[in-house]
């Protein structure tokens, strides 16, 4: 039986969906690495802009 994986929900602007395997096949959002760095850059520079610092992940 062939793998099934679910793709990413993001749209173009001519309403193709993108391709891309889904980083977590079982979350409510589904989206691709790509949308996702994407998604976490533009939250990055609006929390700039507010002038608030987002907080950094301790390793």
């Amino acid at each position: 039986m062939a793998a099934k994986y679910v793709t990413c929900r993001v749209l173009t602007g001519r309403g193709v969906q993108c391709t891309g395997e889904a980083v977590d096949a079982g979350a409510e959002l589904k989206i691709c690495a790509r949308h996702l760095a994407e998604a976490q850059r533009l939250i990055h520079d609006a929390f700039q802009r507010a002038g608030n610092r987002p907080r950094t992940q301790v390793s």
